[in-house]
């Protein structure tokens, strides 16, 4: 099903193909959602949401797995910018648990946690013993695996500090602290955690998980995510292609979207900037930047350019050169865990999208 918007002569056709051809191949549904200068493109929606199931519309709702990580971090941020912490405060006096014999830790500051340099591991095993605070207190005790911004380690445990830390700043659950500081300020209705009710009706299902023995659908793919009751700073918001395009394009507009101001302008353009970089990545405050033309970026996005993808099959690049905002949301993980399929398809399409708007004249190509 394609449902394309937009002025007749405007569009992404060559995308719209890219993503059509790979279902059945690289996943069973996706949405395909592009604005420039914070117009709709197109929204193009593709496949089923279940086997056998409605076919996809550009309301349907995805796991949104590592895209998470941008919401949390710009629930933090809001807390930035109100005081109630700064980005070099070590993060022990938010989180006094986190401390331990390794006087490095005492350095580990907000700044570490969101540039993926605090030096904790990629992730923990939290199925021996599941729950929130059970893997928050697992996260805490977890040896450093390098000094505090010596190298970046992408880190999902360093999310789940974040999440907490929001929690513990604002006074409420996460839940509470992300709709009241983001998902409100930016009308964004239908993205949230353990989808119920309507929502959960419209929810793509992601994979047949061998572990918990059954097709997952409106139940978080992350394993430590799932263990932690579906709730945490690094995975499981499910959202739609809309709602995710909102949130990248506040940051394209300064911290502000359609007159509603969720972070303050230079907060907002730091972290869309570089702090830290490692082989082949740069990292911003929460934000991926753009380190190179390879996968999944593509070699038409500018230099200026900054995203983030999930497990799952979904993706986020916005090209403020450009003012251009690219949402792909799939459930690649229906049909494979290899990443390379997934990471090939959102580099043909970010260059398609480019190269489908030059050709009609929207913007000139740069960067």
């Amino acid at each position: 099903m394609i449902d394309a918007t937009g002025p007749s002569d405007v569009g992404v056709p060559r995308a719209l193909a890219l993503v059509e051809n790979a279902i059945g191949g690289v996943c069973s549904c996706a949405v395909l959602h592009v604005r420039q200068s914070g117009e709709p493109v197109c929204e193009a929606a593709f496949g089923s949401v279940a086997p056998d199931g409605a076919a996809a519309t550009e309301q349907s709702v995805f796991d949104l797995a590592s895209l998470t990580k941008i919401a949390v971090g710009t629930a933090l941020l809001t807390l930035l910018d109100r005081r109630r912490f700064a980005l070099d405060d070590p993060i022990v006096a938010t989180l006094p648990e986190f401390a331990g014999r390794d006087a490095r830790r005492a350095t580990v500051s907000f700044r570490h946690l969101l540039t993926h340099t605090s030096g904790l591991p990629p992730s923990v095993n939290a199925r021996a013993e599941p729950g929130l605070t059970q893997v928050v207190n697992r996260v805490c005790a977890t040896p450093l695996a390098a000094a505090p911004g010596e190298r970046v380690v992408y880190s999902d445990c360093g999310f789940i500090l974040v999440g907490e830390a929001v929690s513990r700043l604002a006074g409420v659950p996460l839940p509470i602290a992300l709709q009241t500081s983001t998902f409100d300020p930016l009308a964004i209705g239908s993205c949230g955690y353990n989808p119920r009710g309507p929502i959960l009706e419209r929810t793509v299902c992601t994979e047949r998980d061998a572990w918990r023995g059954r097709l997952l659908c409106g139940e978080v793919h992350d394993e430590t995510c799932w263990s932690m009751g579906g709730v945490a700073g690094h995975a499981g918001l499910f959202g739609t292609a809309d709602d995710v395009a909102k949130l990248g394009e506040m940051y394209r507009q300064a911290g502000q979207y359609l007159g509603r101001r969720v972070l303050e302008r230079p907060t907002a353009q730091t972290a869309v900037r570089e702090h830290a970089h490692g082989d082949d990545e740069r990292r911003g405050l929460a934000w991926a930047i753009k380190p190179g033309d390879n996968r999944p970026w593509g070699s038409l996005l500018s230099r200026a350019s900054y995203g983030h993808t999930g497990y799952t099959g979904t993706s986020l690049f916005v090209d403020p050169t450009r003012a251009l905002t690219i949402v792909l949301l799939t459930n690649r993980v229906y049909v494979s865990r290899d990443p390379v399929p997934i990471a090939d398809l959102r580099a043909a399409v970010n260059e398609a999208v480019i190269a489908d708007l030059e050709r009609s004249t929207r913007f000139d190509r740069s960067g």
